[in-house]
């Protein structure tokens, strides 16, 4: 089988797995060290710790792979964000992202590889491959553009006119010499909806991003306290963020539906134990975040929908819950919501003035300070 028909067996066998926009690429260095390195110096991968680790393979993938020889990128769609319920405040609803009302993708997607990766094998048996999706040490966005699954747009993630943004990369690592293809032009053009949707300026500009300023990395990856200014501006939103693929003119209009686990109720996640937690979003990406950092993010919402409603639970997370994590965001949440209850509100501030904790005790203070 020449290299031609090769990559087209492996092409259809990649689609019947589900995977689109199918593209192949040479490796080779990356030209982005000089702006990597600037990025990585002025703190922007703030928790993501593992940023800091494999840098020459993340630029040249054969320093770790010196033997393959194309790269195979593709992108797996997922459905567009449903619509989001407009009275969310009233109902004390909070949001998920788009892409965490399935299964985990890391799992759902490492099990296609892999049986991509198998039946590659069988066209051809003496094959290396490695295969990633959003695990190794690859820039995924930089090969797909590179091999023209789509461009960067100017949020930073792979779109292309087929398919929009609204879907996972995976890539494939091959020992074997394949035919690979041509970048696609830029299309972004004068645009700048998705640059103006976010809330946080987290897109600085066009393809600058600062992640310690998204939604995404503030809910998810940052382990820590949301800093204060920003925890207003997060909005409903408690695991990931949608705003800027919402706004582009590349993606498909939101589906129909709104499926429950998509808009959970802010009060029940304040509550949950780590087996709760376990059995409603053990096979989610909501699993990264973590049950404390759910529940933390679940707070800064509650404040935001200034709602009398919303002070019960807040008043339960500040005198119960186990992370003092939790109780800190909880007693910044209630000095939010102070105007419908000041009474109530300040008696569980004073008594907070006395917990073990003393980020909780500050937040408690500050919190009586606004009163």
């Amino acid at each position: 089988m020449g290299p031609e028909e090769l990559r087209r067996a492996i092409v259809a066998a990649g689609e019947v797995l589900g995977f689109r926009q199918i593209r192949a690429a040479r490796p080779a260095r990356l030209d982005r060290e000089a702006f990597f390195e600037r990025w990585l110096a002025d703190g922007r991968a703030g928790d993501m710790r593992f940023l800091l680790h494999h840098r020459k393979a993340r630029l040249d993938p054969r320093t770790r792979y010196g033997w393959a020889r194309t790269i195979v990128s593709a992108f797996a769609p997922h459905p567009p964000p449903p619509p989001f319920p407009g009275d969310w405040r009233g109902r004390l609803l909070g949001r998920i992202a788009a892409y965490a009302r399935a299964p985990d993708y890391h799992d759902e997607l490492g099990r296609r590889l892999a049986a991509w990766a198998a039946q590659i094998r069988t066209l051809a048996p003496d094959a290396r491959i490695a295969s990633y999706t959003d695990t190794g040490a690859i820039f995924e966005h930089e090969w797909a553009a590179q091999a023209g699954v789509g461009w960067t747009g100017k949020h930073t993630l792979t779109l292309s006119e087929e398919r929009g943004s609204y879907g996972f990369l995976a890539e494939l690592l091959l020992s074997l010499d394949l035919p690979v293809d041509e970048p696609v032009a830029e299309r972004c053009g004068t645009c700048t909806r998705c640059v103006e949707a976010c809330p946080t300026g987290a897109i600085e500009g066009p393809w600058l991003l600062d992640p310690r300023r998204c939604i995404s990395y503030l809910t998810i990856e940052h382990g820590g306290a949301i800093p204060e200014p920003l925890r207003p501006l997060l909005g409903e939103w408690v695991f990931g963020c949608d705003l800027c693929q919402l706004a582009c003119p590349w993606n498909a209009p939101a589906s129909d539906a709104l499926e429950a686990e998509l808009a959970p109720h802010l009060p029940e996640l304040l509550t949950l134990d780590e087996q709760s937690f376990a059995r409603r979003y053990g096979n989610s990406a909501v699993r990264r975040t973590g049950r404390v950092g759910l529940a933390r993010n679940a707070a800064v919402v509650l404040a935001n929908t200034g709602r009398p409603e919303a002070i019960a639970p807040l008043l339960g997370a500040l005198a119960g819950h186990d992370a003092p994590l939790v109780r800190e965001h909880a007693a910044w949440a209630l000095g939010q919501l102070t105007a419908h209850a000041p009474q109530v509100v300040a008696s569980a501030l004073e008594h907070a003035l006395r917990d073990s904790s003393e980020p909780v005790r500050d937040a408690a203070r500050a919190a009586r300070e606004r009163l």
